[in-house]
């Protein structure tokens, strides 16, 4: 899987922007602020429909625009595809925006269009895996199933909006005490998807539990052992009505997918509370590197990585192990100084300035 071309439209600082990437390693060098990291949110939101950086879509619009617009050729297979996400502001909501997605110039449905791309993201944000809310580490279980399967995306969407409607009933059967009624259809919504997304998402932490275990050992000279254990919130109509005097209580669906949570053991111990900072980082890269491994077991194909200025943050032994999966499948790389000779022998170099690599006005062809 390669991304040949990218153009940017109002994203960010880049007004009007085009780059074209080589299908091994590319360095994108440029000072901070510069707009490297921008690239990498581009290609990352043609791979899942959404930024990993913005709180709002509309967020990725450059000031005083009132639209942005990614555009990409990706080859997969046998195939050369055009991508194209198009984020407008919604003037009748202040964080609103209004997201249409293309393949080869034809409107498709975002849940369609998520994954035609596959890409992989390090950054230095990823820690946050380990040390951030419980919501963050489903989304990045999210994240990659909204590539892999299609009808996950549009499951987890139909899911979450059954779930605000059934805590509406729920604060109705609280405050004014009616709406009984209505909770037979909603729990139906809940339960079908829910069973769904759960099948799924265990599927993704067995897989991930074996690969994070095997990396984990190799990048701890296997004196130490990284556990990753999923925390299941069983969804069922039993579960329901078991809790349902507490849930009115409440005013809130208390069990369910959008309970869950999984965490990471040191040797049976909280690598948050007792891990150092060394061993939280090869977590980390134990689980993207697992992350890797399960694109490539679904897709047959090796995703793009993108790394955002993740060198800096790894040790001489951790910098050796990405590099040798870097040299497996295309690659875009950011960083502040040129990298390190072993990378630049094998690679494309961008060089970013002030705002933008290339202002370029010509058409996409």
């Amino acid at each position: 899987m390669l991304v040949k071309d990218l153009k940017l439209t109002n994203f960010r600082n880049h007004k009007n922007f085009r780059i074209g990437f080589g299908e091994n390693i590319n360095v994108i060098v440029g000072p901070n602020a510069s707009g490297k990291t921008n690239i990498l949110e581009a290609t990352h939101m043609l791979s899942t429909g959404r930024s990993f950086k913005a709180k709002y879509d509309r967020d990725v619009i450059r000031h005083n625009e009132d639209y942005a617009r990614v555009e990409g050729k990706i080859h997969n297979g046998d195939e050369d595809k055009e991508l194209e996400m198009f984020v407008q502001k919604n003037p009748n909501f202040e964080n609103a925006s209004i997201k249409k997605a293309k393949v080869n110039k034809v409107p498709k449905a975002l849940y369609a269009f998520t994954g035609l791309l596959n890409t992989v993201l390090f950054s230095p944000e990823d820690i946050e895996v380990l040390t951030g809310s419980p919501a963050g580490r489903r989304k990045y279980m999210d994240l990659i199933l909204y590539q892999i399967d299609p009808n996950y995306k549009h499951t987890h969407t139909e899911y979450l909006q059954a779930v605000r409607q059934r805590n509406k009933v729920l604060e109705n059967i609280r405050n004014i005490g009616r709406g009984s009624d209505q909770l037979g259809f909603w729990n139906t919504k809940i339960v079908r998807n829910g069973i769904y997304i759960q099948e799924q998402r265990e599927i993704l932490a067995i897989f991930l539990q074996k690969q994070v275990r095997f990396y984990g050992k190799e990048l701890n000279d296997y004196d130490t052992e990284i556990v990753l254990n999923y925390h299941k919130s069983e969804i069922s109509f039993d579960r329901l009505h078991e809790y349902l005097s507490r849930e009115i209580a409440a005013k809130s669906t208390l069990i369910g997918p959008h309970r869950e949570d999984f965490e990471f053991m040191l040797n049976d111990f909280d690598i948050i509370q007792f891990g150092s900072r060394g061993q939280q980082r090869a977590a980390v890269l134990a689980l993207k590197l697992a992350e890797i491994d399960y694109f490539i077991e679904k897709t047959e194909n090796r995703p793009v990585l993108l790394l955002d200025d993740v060198f800096s943050e790894l040790d001489a032994k951790h910098e050796e192990a990405l590099m040798e999966t870097i040299q497996l499948q295309q690659t875009i790389i950011t960083c502040t100084e040129k990298p390190t000779d072993t990378i630049q022998k094998t690679a494309e170099i961008h060089l970013l300035q002030s705002d933008a690599l290339k202002e370029d006005d010509a058409p996409f062809v």
